[in-house]
């Protein structure tokens, strides 16, 4: 059995380390983790069934609310500026040009877009050159899933459609005992020039291969694989000169194949691992077009930045123990975090930033302008540590702080200690929002905000989420005169007035990746003020 750290070779490693722990049987703990993966999934393009059954809109609730009389009225309404249409008898849809058919036709669930076929010729024909979309989802029968006849309905839907694939979705169905119709599925995917896929495998208790021809899937856009162990890249090096998003959940995958992957991804922009326990043991990113780079909840024992001139977003939550966070070039880096100060050891140009240290240029990344991080408060060492951090992103507008307990003996003791370590360029001429995560209510948080209101001379914002069960009030308003000169507590100074709100936690990995929201970590609820 491996132990935690040293990497894991096959499923059954993970099995065995699950079974090590107290709690939960290993496959209740995979009957878990699955469900969770696929939750952090891109939706699918066509909504499930069930989402089509739960569905939430306006005619839902008029048909179940309304009196036959508020009925008529509406109908009336809507007849006003939606007139029905002229009934000729004639086929009007038919008529339609090729290009918009065929997009009609894709966004109908599978069964239904091959229906198409029997309305007429033309319908076949536009069927035939219409990208081929496959979810699972829309395959399952009235008396739930057969994983048998699923996969061959999946096989049979892409063999027998005569144009390519665009995007198949596979996320419900165990592949046990079907090896051969994974490879041939697989095999006919890549013939098919399949663009975007979400191949997920229900594991226990089998350590499931992914077969090659994944490798010779070069019309791939988008990849999306879990809970597959990883084929080896030695003799048949992968080849996909257009993927541009890459999520690899709870897969094993040995270093030496995850370097050669991410060499042959030329035009990669988002990687994504999720639940990655040590295997692979370390994250060494050197990509000219990479811009989104996300671990979730994994056990990485390194991330190195060598050369990643185009990202913007590093997100962390790490599970490990102690690891090094290494940025060596990373230019255009603008969000980045949770980084936990007691397990992640942050270096920056070949230097590891510590607690108290003289930050030079060439520790600092001046580019970032969004920080999250796990920190307690109580704890000295950390503080110092935290202080000494902001000195390294002197454009910091917008800092994230998760306060963690400290069981520590070694306490903060009040503005004082605050006070000694003095500030920095991003909180006195930057810094304008920060959001305190999970709030415990405690003195040393409130006085590292009094230290923050003090001196941060640009400050708008101060945004508080708060744990359950914790007892703090957050009444959204103005803080008159809080910023600048004087005693931010007592009211006596001349500067700019502070807006206090709730905020709402909004990190997901859609969040993440899409760079048109501009933080990902969460939203503030300023809109009640008067």
């Amino acid at each position: 059995m491996a132990a935690a750290g040293e990497g894991f070779a096959t499923y059954q490693d993970i099995a065995d380390y699950f079974n090590s722990l107290e709690g939960p049987s290993a496959q209740d703990r995979i009957d878990t983790i699955v469900p969770f993966l696929i939750s952090l999934l891109p939706p699918p393009l066509v909504p499930s069934p069930e989402a089509n059954d739960a569905s939430d809109s306006d005619d839902d609730h008029f048909s179940l609310t309304s009196s036959d009389s508020e009925a008529e009225e509406d109908t009336a309404d809507r007849s006003t500026y939606f007139p029905a249409a002229w009934d000729d008898g004639e086929d009007h849809i038919s008529c339609l040009p090729d290009d918009l058919l065929s997009d009609i036709i894709s966004r109908l669930p599978t069964e239904e877009a091959a229906r198409s076929m029997a309305l007429s010729t033309r319908w076949r024909g536009v069927w035939a050159a219409t990208p081929l979309l496959v979810d699972d989802a829309h395959l399952r029968g009235a008396g739930g899933y057969k994983e048998i006849s699923v996969v061959r309905a999946i096989s049979r839907c892409v063999a027998a459609h005569p144009g390519p694939v665009r995007s198949v979705r596979i996320t419900r169905v165990s592949f046990y005992e079907q090896e051969y119709a994974l490879r041939c599925l697989v095999a006919s995917l890549a013939a098919k020039k399949v663009q975007d896929l979400i191949l997920f495998n229900r594991p226990w208790p089998l350590d499931m291969p992914l077969p090659d021809d994944i490798l010779s899937c070069t019309s791939l856009n988008r990849l999306y694989l879990g809970v597959w162990r990883f084929p080896e890249t030695a003799a048949r090096p992968p080849a996909f000169p257009n993927l541009r998003e890459l999520g690899l959940f709870h897969t094993i995958i040995e270093d030496r194949n995850f370097d050669a992957l991410l060499a042959h991804c030329p035009n990669l922009e988002i990687l994504f691992l999720a639940m990655a326990y040590y295997c692979p043991s370390r994250l060494h990113i050197t990509s000219h077009g990479l811009r989104v780079v996300a671990e979730w909840v994994s056990s990485i024992k390194e991330v190195v930045i060598d050369d990643a001139p185009c990202l913007k977003r590093m997100v962390v939550n790490t599970v490990s123990d102690q690891r090094p966070i290494k940025i060596v070039h990373a230019p255009r880096l603008e969000v980045l975090g949770f980084l936990d100060l007691q397990l992640d050891m942050l270096e920056i140009g070949g230097i590891a930033i510590k607690a108290g240290m003289h930050v030079r240029a060439s520790t600092m990344v001046p580019s970032l302008k969004i920080l999250a991080v796990k920190v307690r408060l109580s704890d000295s060492t950390e503080a110092k540590m935290f202080s000494t951090l902001l000195r390294c992103f002197p454009h910091l507008e917008t800092l994230h702080i998760m306060s963690i307990p400290s069981y520590s003996a070694d306490s903060v003791l009040g503005m004082k200690f605050w006070e000694s370590l003095g500030s920095c360029q991003c909180i006195e001429s930057h810094l304008k929002t920060i959001v305190f995560h999970s709030v415990l209510g405690q003195n040393h948080e409130s006085f590292f905000l009094n230290y923050i209101l003090k001196n941060g001379k640009v400050l708008k914002t101060v945004g508080i989420i708060c744990d359950e069960g914790v007892d703090v009030v957050v009444e959204t308003g103005l803080m008159a005169g809080s910023v600048g000169e004087g005693n931010a507590a007592s009211g006596r100074s001349s500067g700019r007035d502070v807006l206090f709100c709730a905020a709402s936690k909004c990190l997901s990995f859609l969040k993440v990746i899409d760079l048109s929201v501009e933080d990902p970590f969460c939203v503030l609820r300023h809109e009640t003020v008067g």
